[in-house]
């Protein structure tokens, strides 16, 4: 059995593009990511921490319950094995 990278080269070998993303959407990730990054850099931007394993930060709740959103799925943490 291969590990991860030999996998990932006979699968570029092959011509498998699944683990890549493409130009066009790496090039909107940077349009949107650039912006928060320069901010991050210039001003004192205050960092949200919260439980490792969690959904996330109580702030993100209350953001969504300000701004009216709904969230009707489900979310399970599954703790991986090997940490």
């Amino acid at each position: 059995m291969p590990d991860a990278y030999e996998r990932l080269i006979l699968d570029v070998f092959c011509g498998s593009q699944i683990h890549f993303v493409r130009s066009d959407e790496l090039a909107q990730a940077w349009r949107i990511f650039t912006p928060i990054l320069h901010r991050i850099e210039k001003q004192d931007v205050k960092l949200v921490s919260y439980t490792y394993g969690s959904r996330g930060p109580k702030e993100a709740d209350e953001l969504c319950q300000k701004k009216g959103f709904k969230f009707y799925g489900t979310y399970k943490w599954v703790k991986p094995a090997n940490l």
